[in-house]
């Protein structure tokens, strides 16, 4: 099994390793600074029923935040680690602007290589965003082939990509089988992944598909995020989608606890049997 990956920054191990009620303390700290009246107009809303934005259906490298032809060969992936991508990671505009301020240019360069990752599916996770998405999680699916990618990341990027993905942690989907499009010059298995902390959304007692993310076999319903949020929004606050990112952007630190707690009771964790948690 490949080693885990080297994080040295002792505040985001210390992140990493917070227990549920820790974990809900410091995300209600955060939300608690967050500033009330954020702007909002039409494309607020197109931003959050576009999640998780477009994605190229190709592999691609991204250089300086532009998507090219994949070129493997230009890179050192043994100096890399390969890390799943089924949300904003995997677009080129969520990298670019999670990786623009490298100056090293090799930190600000990616390999990101499209394929199939069997016998899971990508939901939306139990929460909704700072602006006003559901974002992506994974949960067991047997027998779905669920179109995601491989990103070729620096040990720099790997931190970055860790402590921009707040509610996440950092781990391995047991049983995840990544098949690229392309033959794979680099050995892919024990790759690392990301999943919600706060659970998959499951609004009928089993989670639900992101309709956005394509799959073979798919078991789960798949939804759009608009119909999504039109569910959230009935379970919180009683109106349409609209009214729901209004308040989100207007009044996030005051709505944003009474969303997670009605969430809560739809959400489905991960557990052991399924997911290995990062361990230093």
């Amino acid at each position: 099994m490949r080693d885990w990956p080297d994080l040295a920054d002792p505040e985001l191990l210390e992140r990493l390793g917070l227990d549920d009620a820790a974990f809900l303390a410091y995300m209600e700290g955060l939300a608690a600074h967050v500033p009330a009246g954020r702007a909002y107009d039409d494309a607020v809303l197109e931003r959050a029923l576009g999640y998780p934005w477009a994605r190229p259906a190709t592999s691609y490298l991204l250089v300086d935040g532009v998507a090219g032809p994949a070129e493997p060969d230009v890179l050192d992936l043994t100096r890399r680690h390969p890390l799943l991508a089924f949300g904003a990671n995997g677009s080129p505009e969520g990298l670019a602007r999670k990786l623009a301020h490298f100056e090293d240019p090799d930190d600000r360069t990616v390999l990101v290589l499209a394929g199939d990752l069997h016998d899971w599916d990508v939901g939306p996770a139990a929460m909704v965003t700072l602006y006003g998405s559901m974002p992506a999680t994974i949960f067991p699916s047997p027998g779905t082939r669920v179109r995601a990618s491989i990103t070729w990341v620096t040990p720099r990027q790997l931190n970055q990509l860790t402590w921009s993905e707040i509610s996440y942690v950092l781990g391995r989907p047991r049983g995840g089988h990544f098949e690229p499009d392309e033959p794979a010059a680099h050995d892919l298995t024990g790759f690392c992944a990301y999943a919600s902390r706060w659970g998959a959304f499951a609004p009928h007692g089993e989670p639900t598909a992101l309709a956005a993310v394509p799959a073979h076999g798919r078991s789960a319903s798949p939804r759009t995020q608009r119909e999504l949020l039109d569910v959230v929004a009935g379970l919180t606050i009683g109106g349409d989608v609209e009214r729901l990112v209004r308040m989100l952007m207007d009044r996030f630190a005051d709505v944003a606890p009474g969303i997670r707690a009605a969430l809560a009771p739809h959400a489905v964790p991960l557990d052991d049997a399924h997911w290995q948690r990062f361990c230093r």
